[in-house]
């Protein structure tokens, strides 16, 4: 033995004397093994949990950007419908205008067919009376040509 080994030797106690000659040729005593397995059995499941965890998270981290990107289409799709609002909303004043000209238009129409449906009764009222008097003319035509054609 060197003489490190022997200063080492000579400031161990009893046990300590073993584990000194142990740790001397690389080995380690039984519970000292067992208590390091025991911490590299717990970092193991430590490691397993975390990554669980790690593949969680990129899991909650894909859906996340899965939602983020069908937020931005929907905002797209809505600041598209926003630039086409103004252009939407000139020709629904478009429209209105043209349909309130159209309902005047009708209200214009209907005053016109209510006088001619006047105007259409009234020329059939001296329609008939017209005919009732060409009927007494012609009555009284009829009793004339008879009076005139009577032997005397």
């Amino acid at each position: 033995m060197a003489l490190g080994t022997w200063q080492l030797l000579e400031s161990t106690h009893g046990m300590g004397l073993l584990n000194s000659l142990l740790g001397a040729i690389g080995l380690a005593p039984a519970g000292q093994a067992r208590t390091l397995m025991k911490r590299a059995d717990a970092a193991d499941q430590r490691t397993a949990e975390l990554k669980r965890a790690v593949a969680d998270a990129r899991e909650e981290t894909s859906r996340w950007k899965a939602k983020a990107s069908e937020l931005t289409e929907r905002v797209g799709k809505a600041e598209q419908a926003a630039e086409r609002l103004p252009k939407v909303e000139r020709e629904l004043q478009q429209v209105k205008a043209r349909d309130d000209k159209h309902v005047a238009q009708l209200a214009e129409v209907r005053e016109r067919m209510l006088r001619a449906e006047k105007a259409a009764a009234l020329s059939q009222e001296h329609l008939t009376a017209t005919e009732a008097k060409l009927d007494v003319v012609e009555a009284a035509i009829g009793i004339l040509d008879r009076r005139t054609r009577r032997p005397l």
